[in-house]
């Protein structure tokens, strides 16, 4: 198991113990436990017990639990409490906002055991009557009950990836003679997928899973489609095909209706089949080549209209290897859980020539934001490393809060003393369009904002962004000189890659970061890439596919 999912369990063990009203202490433990497990970045399953044990906030019960979920998949102390907590109940837990102790009330006076229950009672208007609702507290309710059921059974493309490599490794370590590979949204590198979908040739037939404990066959529609679920974690709709028609079926299953439409006579071809083998059989990529559509990338491939596209749409697209700096990174001055140091090693260790330090501002109080004087510190530290680390630099920056009334959080004193800095809104999320559209403005007409961070603040499958006018807020980019950020974190993936052209329309640079609170998550800027290139992107209007020269250039002017 990675380690986000061993803190996962330790986050659900003190909600769980939270509703039945246990021990607060433990409870705290275990909190703490989750805090440090998502954020640390060298595989628990790699490490020893004493090890684990010497981890910030892991004693010995901790620790074993681990090791316990490592060897079994689960806790003994999970499993009790799930055991008396209806499933339902469990996931009202993931809805944001909703909380144990609000739960527990809904459930023991309202008798509501599920999201759906829940919902309906909202309906009904029989929340208000609760003590700690109002009516604004029920719509609130209402709005994301809604958004958590329409999200079920979808996933981040980001968070199930190294599982889906699970899957593959296991595939091929049982199944080597036949081929497998991923079609459809998984194929595309979508942000969030909704069907995860395979296809297998030669024909294959689910009966030779007997006796393998990872798959669970779920349903079989007709001999060229089965579901399974694998490793008990996510249900995969498993397409299977002759070794003649693997090609066309991949097509069919991973382009657009009528991108598949255009090229459908190329691959009526009849094949010359030698020894059962499709001899001259055209992959996609040549069928797409010979067809006007050479270079055309999977993430592309349900663009809309793409079919109507010349190869200039998607030529010179950012890549992964196209990005040479990595901004808006945090370190344990405020909310990451590396040292500055080891982060801009671990950067300059990846290949990168710079690196952008933006830690929390002195509002984010939850993130131990950093007050004026530990600003001045850390930016000592920065010039001490830089001594060290030359060539490889690290930039100067800060997460700045935007406040409610679009202002940064700190006075002008402060803000001339960095290289640059990401403006972000991490607060009061439930302003209406024409009010939030005006607050991100505000900051984005300050002087000192070279960068407007997650500008929905959306947790994509968790909650919606905030509304705003995105014309507006791009226009006001472009007017001022601002870079729009395309946070990576695969929860966010925000701006919206559907708003790139216009990005690029009104020449507004994209910089595309990981939002790092540790080392492993530095690797997060490749799925902020694959976003990207669904947005048709262009390297060149990349900020961080500048090499350190240009960047600095970027730096010194204010527009660029």
């Amino acid at each position: 198991m990675v380690n986000k999912q061993i803190s996962a369990q330790f986050n659900l063990l003190a909600a769980l113990m939270e509703l039945h009203g246990e021990n607060s202490f433990k409870i705290k433990a275990y909190l703490n436990a989750y805090q440090s497990l998502r954020k640390w970045d060298r595989p628990l399953i790699e490490m020893s017990d004493a090890e684990i044990s010497a981890i910030p906030g892991i004693g010995a019960s901790t620790a074993s639990k681990i090791r316990d979920i490592i060897s079994t998949g689960t806790m003994e102390p999970l499993e009790k409490l799930k055991a008396i907590t209806p499933i339902g109940i469990q996931q009202l837990l993931s809805i944001k906002g909703l909380g144990p102790k609000k739960i527990r009330a809904i459930w023991d006076e309202l008798g509501v055991e599920s999201p759906a229950e829940l919902l309906y009672a909202c309906t009904e208007n029989r929340l208000v009557k609760l003590t700690g609702f109002g009516l604004k507290t029920q719509e609130d309710l209402q709005n994301k009950i809604s958004y958590f059921l329409d999200s079920q059974d979808k996933h981040l493309y980001g968070a199930i990836e190294s599982e889906l490599d699970q899957f593959i490794q296991f595939w091929q370590k049982h199944f080597a003679e036949y081929e497998i590979e991923w079609v459809g949204e998984v194929a595309r590198k979508c942000p969030v997928v909704s069907s995860i979908e395979c296809l297998i040739s030669p024909q294959f037939y689910p009966a030779k899973f007997h006796g393998l404990e990872q798959i669970q066959l779920l349903e079989q529609y007709s001999d060229q489609k089965f579901s399974i679920r694998f490793d008990d974690r996510f249900a995969i709709q498993c397409h299977t095909t002759s070794k003649e028609d693997k090609y066309v079926n991949w097509s069919k299953l991973t382009m657009s209706e009528s991108l598949f439409e255009k090229l459908s006579p190329a691959y009526s071809t009849p094949y010359l089949l030698t020894g059962g083998i499709a001899e001259n059989a055209k992959n996609p990529y040549q069928v797409l080549a010979e067809n006007g559509f050479e270079g055309l990338p999977p993430e592309l491939m349900d663009y809309e209209g793409i079919e109507k596209c010349l190869p200039e749409k998607w030529t010179d697209l950012i890549t992964v290897k196209d990005i040479r700096g990595v901004l808006h990174n945090h370190s344990n001055w405020s909310d990451g859980s590396n040292t500055l140091e080891e982060m801009a090693l671990h950067v300059r260790g990846m290949g990168y020539e710079y690196f952008g330090i933006t830690d929390h501002s002195k509002t984010a109080f939850y993130a131990n934001g950093l007050q004026p004087e530990r600003v001045l510190q850390q930016l000592e530290e920065i010039d001490r490393l830089n001594r060290n680390l030359a060539p490889f630099k690290i930039f100067k920056g800060i997460e700045s809060d935007i406040l409610t009334d679009g202002s940064l959080d700190y006075d002008e004193e402060i803000l001339r003393k960095f290289d640059f800095i990401v403006a972000s809104i991490h607060s009061n999320l439930r302003m209406d369009e024409e009010k939030a559209t005006a607050r991100l403005i505000g900051a984005i007409e300050n002087p000192y904002t070279r960068i407007l961070g997650h500008p929905t603040s959306r947790l994509l499958l968790a909650r919606p962004g905030y509304p705003i006018d995105y014309k507006k807020v791009i226009d006001a980019c472009a007017a001022n000189g601002v870079v729009m950020e395309l946070n990576s974190n695969p929860q966010r993936m925000d701006i919206d890659y559907s708003w790139l052209e216009y990005c690029q329309e009104k020449g507004v640079m994209v910089s595309i970061n990981p939002d790092a609170h540790s080392r492993t998550q530095v690797g997060y800027i490749k799925y902020g890439v694959f976003s990207a290139r669904k947005g048709v992107l262009k390297k060149e209007n990349c900020l961080n596919a500048k090499g350190l020269g240009e960047f600095e250039k970027w730096i010194e002017r204010r527009e660029m």
